[in-house]
Formats: structure tokens, sequence, C-alpha cells
């Protein structure tokens, strides 16, 4: 799984714009961190509640690698196996949002229920339901999907996934949470310049908060670059808003290049989703960072690094 930055951006009403590429200067603020898990509920989650979510691993990701929300989401085929609907996803989010951290939801997809997509989105309809009550101001972000630019992923093409996008963003908004896109897997440009453009033309307009990155492939230095072609093709949105891109996730298997990558991205995306806390069983552990402490390490050097630089941006107060 991953870390995740976040901030509380407007949400878009996409209108037409410029496609010429913004100034890196776009977005001036600093990033804020978050860890992914392993999806909530089902019966497997039994087994990871004393690996993954407990109060020791909560304040790990809080004290120590100094983040401010994790990423996760639920798969309705498994959730339907437990013995009590919802039982172990209220043990879960409990353990999170108890611990003081904030939630970006990944939003099943078509491939997570048999039943088909009229179950589906009763069935996320249900999880924000409760979960918004229960866990009252805990959940954030909503990320429609997971990198749907594939087809592993359930979703035959862009135009397949647009029409899912539609129907659930509105539902999911009127929860109060921010929406986004699903992360493309690496610099999908045409993938994302078609998505933005079928919700550009949608009656009535939906919700979007940002367009969802994971840029794997990118080299660190080249993040900034990146982050500024993908809101080239995206566009502008109400009032001539540069469209935000979020980075939902990104995996190093090197030290440096996860502290680069974070320093890069910090001021210029709303968050930058990580993978991950540590590997699932039969899960290559190359990317977990309880697995490689070279990696945990450079999180927080890289945090040190951020704030250090936002001190000296920020204007002293009287």
């Amino acid at each position: 799984m991953f870390l995740a930055i976040a901030f509380a951006g407007a949400t878009l009403a996409l209108a037409a714009g410029s496609q010429a590429e913004p100034p890196a200067t776009a977005a001036t603020r600093t990033a804020e961190i978050g860890i992914e898990l392993p999806a909530v509920g089902g019966r497997r989650g039994r087994k990871f509640l004393g690996r993954y979510f407990t109060p020791a691993v909560m304040q790990d990701i809080r004290d120590n690698l100094h983040a401010t929300y994790v990423r996760t989401g639920w798969i309705p085929d498994a959730t339907v196996l437990e013995k009590q609907l919802w039982r172990t996803e209220d043990q879960e989010l409990d353990t999170i949002c108890g611990a003081g951290l904030h939630m970006m939801i990944i939003v099943p997809s078509l491939r997570d229920d048999k039943k088909g997509e009229d179950d589906l989105v009763a069935d996320v309809t249900a999880f924000f339901s409760r979960y918004t009550l229960r866990e009252f101001g805990c959940l954030r972000y909503a990320e429609i999907g997971n990198e749907a630019d594939l087809r592993v992923s359930g979703f035959a093409d862009v135009k397949q996934y647009a029409p899912f996008y539609l129907r659930v963003a509105p539902i999911i908004a009127g929860f109060g949470l921010k929406v986004i896109t699903s992360g493309t897997s690496g610099s999908d440009l045409p993938w994302t310049a078609t998505l933005a453009s079928i919700l550009r033309r949608a009656e009535p307009s939906p919700p979007v908060s940002g367009f969802g990155f994971h840029p794997y492939g990118v080299l660190p230095a080249l993040m900034p670059q990146a982050i500024n072609q993908m809101r080239a093709v995206a566009g502008t949105g109400s009032g001539g808003a540069i469209a935000e891109i979020y980075v939902t996730e990104i995996g190093q298997e090197r030290a440096a290049d996860l502290y680069q990558t974070i320093v890069n991205l910090a001021t210029v995306t709303p968050t930058i989703t990580i993978y991950e806390y540590m590997a699932q069983p039969n899960e290559n552990p190359k990317y977990g960072l309880k697995d490689n402490p070279a990696l945990y390490q450079a999180v927080q050097r890289a945090w040190s690094t951020v704030t250090a630089n936002a001190a000296e941006l920020t204007p002293d107060s009287e």
C-alpha cells in the first residue's frame, strides 16, 4: 500500500480551458503525509487486525512517519462473506480514526462486485452512509477506483470508467468528501485527457476535486514536470482554476529515490501516496517501509526537509 499527502482543495466544476502547460508555481503549499494499509473488512480482515490495525501501528504512522491520514479501501465480495456485516470494518476504521488520522478511501471497481454495478453502487452508498456518521469527520477523500486505466481494474477503457465515475461521484460528494478520479498507472496523458473531456461535457457537471496520478516510471527529478503535464491535459476548472493532480500512490525501491520523490512533489501536489507501510503476506516486500529501514528513514528525512523548507518560506509573524 502507500503513503499519502493531502490537502483541502476546492471541488472543480470542469469547464473548457487552456491546454497550455501551467507554471510549476501553480500549487504553492506543503503536502501532508499519509500511509496506505491493506483493504479493510472480509474474512482476512480478522487476521489483519492484530498486524496492521493496532493502536501501535497508528501511533507509528502518525508520530514517527508524520502522516495525517491512511489510504485504504474495501472489497464488497469479501465483505459479504463476513459472519456479521461491517464488523471487521468497524473495528479497523475505529482504530484509524480513533488515533486522530483521516482517511482516503479507494472506491471498489467493477471487478470487486460479482453481483454487478447496481449492487456495487448500493454497497458504496451503504459504506459512506455508515462511516461518515460512525467516524464523523474522519473520511476526507474518495478515489474512484484504482488504476482504472489498466484493464485489470475491471474497466475496459476510459469510456466505461467515466459513466461509473459520473454515477458514484455525486453520491460520495453528497457525504462531504473530496472526490478524486482514479489514479493512472504512470503518466497516462491520453486517458486523463479523454476523461477530463467527458466529465467537462457532462450534464449536470460532476464533482471533481482533482485527478489521480500514480507516477511510476517517472524519475524523481522530473516529478514536478510530470505533474504539470497532467494538469495541462486535465484542463482548467470553473473560473479558470488549474486542475489539481493528486498523487494517490507512489512506490520506490531505493531510499534516495523515495526521499527525492517526496521532496520534489511536496509543493506541487495536494497528496503523495507511497506504497506501502508493510508488505502483506505473499507480497514482495521491496516497497514496505517497515520491511526496509532505509525507506522508513527516507520518509522521515524527507518530512524534515519539507517542513524546514516550508518554515524558510513562511514570513515571520509579528
